[in-house]
């Protein structure tokens, strides 16, 4: 029988005022990826107009959380996610033979693609386990896409939001993103992969996406942690901007209460509540950082207790 080789990831990062989150994102993925892209629109957002840059740039290349020199970074002009993501997709792994070139010299070595990219924003981390079992999970049957349901937090990373919500994490690497994180289904797809009597596993060959079981792989989205400024940034940036209801940062960010509930920002039922959890419940990249005031636990900013 013919042992077909591990599943190769290359992460790929779209990074837009997030770089406070970028190095424990990177530690928790870097031994289990072969390299790592990071591009970003640096000092504009998302509709072409000024912002103040981040440290991401001085992050990156400054290396001290990229001793192997995986990383790759890409400062680009786009003004659409999917279409930023797609441009490192090419550049990292082109298709119709545009990175055939002649040898340069015997220093000259050809990066081996990818087989799968890893679809990683730098407010979401992972443990080595679930990667591990999500690479696993992605060899068995290497559909073009696949799915894994996300830890979400609100205000400080000890409070995670009810539920799972779920992501693009692995894409095959000859496939495209049509929208922010998803690729296109045909109607034919969309509607096979809904009949109710046809096995699981035939709906998502159908659909050419599959769920992955929370039990092999989830991961941990900071989406809404931090300070005021950084939430308030995020919304007027983000993909889903024109979503966003309005009076939501004073009606909701500003009066929380773990009581409270419905708190997405665009779709409030997303989010139905936060709790409270143990900080032994937390992925170790985001226990050992230290974090700045604001970001983990209630005024107590880099407590680790």
């Amino acid at each position: 029988m013919t042992v077909r080789p591990p599943i190769r990831f290359h992460a790929i990062y779209v990074s837009l005022g997030d770089a406070v989150f970028l190095e424990p994102s990177i530690r928790s993925i870097y031994d289990h990826v072969d390299g790592i892209t990071i591009t970003t629109t640096y000092d504009r957002d998302w509709a072409g107009r000024p912002r103040t840059p981040d440290e991401l740039v001085a992050g990156v290349l400054g290396r001290a959380f990229d001793p192997d020199r995986k990383i790759e970074l890409l400062v680009g002009a786009q003004s659409n996610e999917a279409r930023s993501r797609n441009r490192v997709m090419d550049l990292v792994a082109p298709r119709g033979g545009a990175g055939d070139v002649a040898a340069q010299g015997a220093y000259d070595i050809a990066p081996e693609p990818p087989d799968y990219f890893l679809v990683v924003d730098p407010d979401e981390v992972w443990t080595g386990e679930d990667l591990e079992r999500l690479r696993a999970f992605v060899a068995r049957d290497r559909l073009p896409c696949y799915r894994a349901g996300a830890h979400r937090y609100f205000k400080r990373w000890r409070y995670r939001i009810e539920g799972l919500e779920w992501s693009t994490v692995a894409i095959r690497a000859d496939v495209r993103f049509h929208d922010l994180r998803n690729i296109r289904y045909p109607l034919w797809r969309r509607t096979g992969s809904r009949v109710p009597v046809l096995p699981s596993s035939l709906r998502q060959r159908i659909r050419r996406c599959a769920d992955v079981p929370a039990d092999v792989a989830v991961f941990h989205h900071g989406s809404y942690v931090g300070p005021r400024d950084r939430i308030a940034a995020k919304l007027r940036s983000f993909g889903h901007a024109h979503q966003v209801q309005p009076g939501w940062m004073e009606e909701v960010w500003d009066l929380w209460t773990p009581e409270m509930r419905d708190l997405n920002p665009a779709w409030p039922e997303l989010y139905p509540a936060a709790r409270r959890i143990d900080i032994d419940e937390l992925p170790p990249a985001v226990r050992a950082h230290r974090w700045p005031p604001e970001f983990l636990d209630d005024g107590a900013g880099s407590e680790q207790t």
